[in-house]
């Protein structure tokens, strides 16, 4: 079943992109949070609506993509345009969660479009978690302050890898701790979860080995580590080793026993992972955690290709509505490549919608052509 509709009736493109989002469901979240309370003319419509043009049109300037939807003709007529001044005031007030829930409203359309993909017959799906920190200058943002003046928002998440998209995604201050931004993330015993970083806090690899939880997880530099046992891998410069995490004497000692496998990068400096797998080779384990890159091009990919750069409001609040703006554009621009049978890259994407934003012609026809 096609999730883009041919248009009868000579819509805009971001039109037919948006109509994804059904029109009863879109009140349904407006009303959830009283988005249209004391709105005037600026309703939440409009301002999703514009949010999404800013983010994928291709204009340098905010200031300039304003001035492009004030002036365009071809504009659905019941969208009001704002100022960017209000625009700003909106952001920093109507409530974030709005845009939290269309997210996961198109990410539950691009989860059903995809179906069940299995990466083989061990786990059924390889995710991975980590978090990105984004900059904000603190006389902008100084409820936000982070460090050396600097303030942030973290965004972690939490990436299917064999589906190539985000599952879950928690935004909070960037002085939250890491390991307080994953709680949902690992649930299921039949996957495979992908981290990093490892964790000071050594029960908690043992209360995942409880739950039959498999990981990988790059190990930190300063770990306590008690070698039982060795093995041959049969590999120049790689190293395998059975091993407890901790010490009697720290009282943070593993009650399991875990693998270690230690390598080296380009430069000869140790690379150690951690996994409590044990029946697949050396070989295997670092070819699936290499698979772990795919978060950080996704993290790229928001912070350098879809506009976050430039902020509209400087509050929790306003920050939230354009990171998830952003994720909304990613997932409906995955949607487009799932259902074009990945014919083009997800950049080669973003840059014809760019071009045919507010042109009146059938949003497939141009991908399919």
């Amino acid at each position: 079943m096609k999730t883009f509709k041919s248009t009868a009736n000579n819509n805009t493109f971001i039109k037919q992109l948006l109509d994804v989002i059904n029109s009863n469901t879109m009140r349904s979240i407006i009303n959830k949070y009283s988005g249209n309370y004391r709105s005037q003319s600026f309703d939440t419509y409009s301002h999703f609506f514009t949010m999404m043009y800013l983010q994928l049109n291709e204009s340098k300037t905010l200031r300039c993509c304003i001035t492009e939807l004030e002036n365009d003709i071809d504009i659905d007529c019941n969208v009001y345009i704002p100022s960017l001044s209000q625009l700003s005031r909106k952001n920093s007030t109507r409530d974030y969660r709005i845009f939290e829930d269309i997210f996961y409203y198109v990410l539950r359309k691009l989860k059903k479009r995809l179906g069940v993909k299995q990466f083989n017959s061990q786990f059924k799906q390889i995710k991975a978690f980590d978090s990105t920190i984004i900059d904000i200058a603190t006389k902008l943002a100084p409820d936000l302050y982070y460090d050396k003046n600097i303030s942030a928002i973290k965004m972690s998440t939490l990436f299917n890898l064999t589906e190539a998209t985000p599952e879950k995604v928690n935004i909070v201050k960037g002085t939250v701790n890491d390991r307080k931004c994953i709680d949902g993330f690992i649930e299921n015993s039949n996957y495979l979860y992908l981290f990093d970083r490892g964790y000071y806090n050594y029960s908690w690899y043992d209360d995942l080995s409880r739950q039959n939880i498999s990981f990988i997880t790059r190990q930190v530099s300063n770990a306590c580590v008690e070698e039982i046992k060795s093995y041959r891998t049969g590999l120049n410069d790689v190293y395998d080793y059975d091993i407890i995490l901790g010490s009697d004497y720290s009282k943070n000692k593993t009650e399991f026993v875990y693998r270690e496998i230690l390598t080296f990068d380009k430069d000869g400096k140790e690379v150690r992972f951690l996994t409590n797998i044990f029946d697949l080779p050396v070989s295997k384990i670092l070819e699936l955690y290499k698979m772990r890159w795919q978060i950080e091009l996704f993290f790229k990919w928001i912070k350098q290709n879809l506009r976050i750069k430039h902020w509209i409001g400087h509050n929790e609040n306003a920050i939230k509505i354009q990171l998830y703006t952003a994720l909304i554009a990613f997932v409906l621009i995955r949607l487009i490549q799932e259902e074009i049978n990945n014919k083009y890259s997800i950049l080669k994407i973003t840059r014809i919608i760019r071009i045919y934003i507010t042109k009146r012609i059938d949003l497939l026809s141009v991908f399919l052509s």
